[in-house]
């Protein structure tokens, strides 16, 4: 995940896509609070894929340490990856039309003339409805995204032989780091039928080295994304948030301890610093109209959104709702003000990485991880596997 970069690319993304009807979804599908997930408190430990994870997370980590970004390595780096996730995909069971490849191309300020490919494995569902889940595979580092992409492969894995009440799409999304190119082309080739049919969309970015794992859900302002672009600094309302509401639900009915708005809301004011890091329970975004960020409040949503950046931003600026996982450290101040408690600084730490920042920098290795935080990976994969899992087998 990229924050400097995405502008232009978020703009384009926003004039092409920019039909919100935040209304809801026309066909006989469930409304997100009338969910019921089939993963319980007692059989979660056949839907944790922390393992398998694990296993992917260390192989990217050695093989692919760098997958796009740098143009010097964009085509075969991305190619060879894509090409391997394809392999995997097919060596544990997937058919061969269950997988498909969507090419793109995009003209991207800076970057000039830029080329991807998504890749879809879809498990079909018995009913009407369908679940889209994403992470994007390119990236500059070990974490990001590498994490994300390592924990949707290993889900697909697990699902392979699963019989979903609803169609689950998990998608592999390419050039996430240029602006969300590839979730915005994948959203932009969706047809009303099927936008009316997406119950809601996962995505899974940077998840292992940030203090604090989070879960992010709801927009803000007239549209989200212009909210941001023009710097309104006005008190905004989270709207269209059942998809974090019915995921922060799912984790405390699977025993996991959450902290929701209202439990984060004016710790900062009253304390004058954040919690104590506590990597066995899910936070959010801390900051409110009534007790913002100390700094750079004007383009972070109010909690529980986040800023639009990655790849849910396509889907929830055409009315889909959005569930967003993401480790970092909203009340890190880190050395730059510019990324001050935007949750772009992963740790209070400021000796680690750059300031404490380590997505987007030449930390963002298994170095890095074993060295500072040993076993948080697994840590935080034990609470995001159990927990996507639960929100795709629903009924």
């Amino acid at each position: 995940m990229r924050r400097t970069t995405k502008v232009a690319s978020v703009i384009a993304a926003a004039m092409m896509l920019l039909c919100f009807c935040a209304c809801s979804n026309s066909h006989d599908i469930p409304a997100i609070s009338e969910l019921k997930s089939e993963v319980t408190v007692k059989n979660l430990s056949e839907y944790d894929f922390t393992e398998k994870a694990l296993e992917y997370l260390y192989y990217i980590g050695e093989n692919y340490p760098v997958r796009g970004i740098y143009e010097e390595m964009v085509t075969k780096t991305n190619e060879e990856f894509g090409d391997w996730l394809i392999k995997e995909l097919t060596d544990h069971g997937y058919a061969s039309q269950q997988i498909s490849e969507q090419r793109f191309s995009d003209e991207v300020g800076d970057y000039g003339y830029v080329e991807g490919r998504n890749i879809e494995v879809v498990i079909p569902g018995k009913k009407e409805g369908q679940i889209i889940v994403g992470a994007h595979y390119d990236g500059p580092g070990f974490a990001d995204n590498g994490s994300g992409t390592a924990l949707l492969l290993a889900t697909a894995v697990g699902l392979v032989n699963s019989k979903p009440q609803y169609t689950l799409r998990l998608v592999f999304f390419d050039r996430e780091e240029e602006g969300s190119i590839g979730s915005g082309h994948y959203a932009s080739q969706m047809s009303d039928e099927s936008i009316a049919s997406t119950i809601y969309m996962i995505n899974i970015d940077a998840i292992i080295f940030g203090d604090f794992c989070n879960i992010y859900g709801g927009i803000y302002g007239d549209d989200y994304e212009l909210t941001f672009i023009t710097g309104s600094s006005e008190e905004q309302e989270v709207k269209y948030q059942d998809g974090y509401d019915f995921a922060v639900d799912q984790a405390e009915m699977l025993g996991f301890k959450v902290y929701r708005p209202e439990d984060l809301d004016g710790y900062f004011a009253v304390h004058g610093h954040g919690m104590d890091v506590q990597d066995d329970a899910f936070f959010t975004n801390p900051w409110t109209n009534e007790n913002p960020a100390p700094l750079n409040m004007e383009y972070i949503g109010p909690s529980p959104s986040t800023i639009p950046y990655s790849d849910h931003v396509p889907f929830a600026v055409i009315g889909i709702p959005y569930i967003y996982f993401e480790a970092s450290n909203w009340w890190a101040e880190g050395p730059d003000p510019f990324y001050s408690y935007t949750g772009y600084v992963e740790t209070y730490d400021e000796s680690i990485g750059e300031g404490g920042m380590i997505m987007n920098t030449e930390y963002d290795t298994p170095e890095t991880l074993q060295k500072y935080f040993p076993g948080r990976d697994e840590k935080h994969y034990r609470l995001y596997s159990p927990l996507l899992s639960s929100l795709l087998l629903v009924q």
